[in-house]
């Protein structure tokens, strides 16, 4: 796993990246709760850099950042 992040219009799912021959693809994972373990939601596409990954699937930033 290259880095994770929270997706910016899902709050409950966060995106864990991970590269493979030059492509980087993505595991959206919907967070854990009281009632139910983390669970996987679908892995992303393959992208050539991070930062296309991140354009298709943006990263939560707080505004004090």
């Amino acid at each position: 796993m290259i880095e994770r992040y929270v997706l910016v219009n899902e709050p409950d799912k966060t995106m864990f990246v991970f590269g493979k021959n030059g492509q980087y693809y993505g595991h959206i994972i919907k967070n854990k709760t009281e009632k139910a373990p983390a669970k996987l939601v679908f892995e992303t596409e393959k992208f050539g850099s991070i930062v296309e990954l991140k354009e298709a699937y943006p990263e939560f930033r707080n505004k004090e950042e």
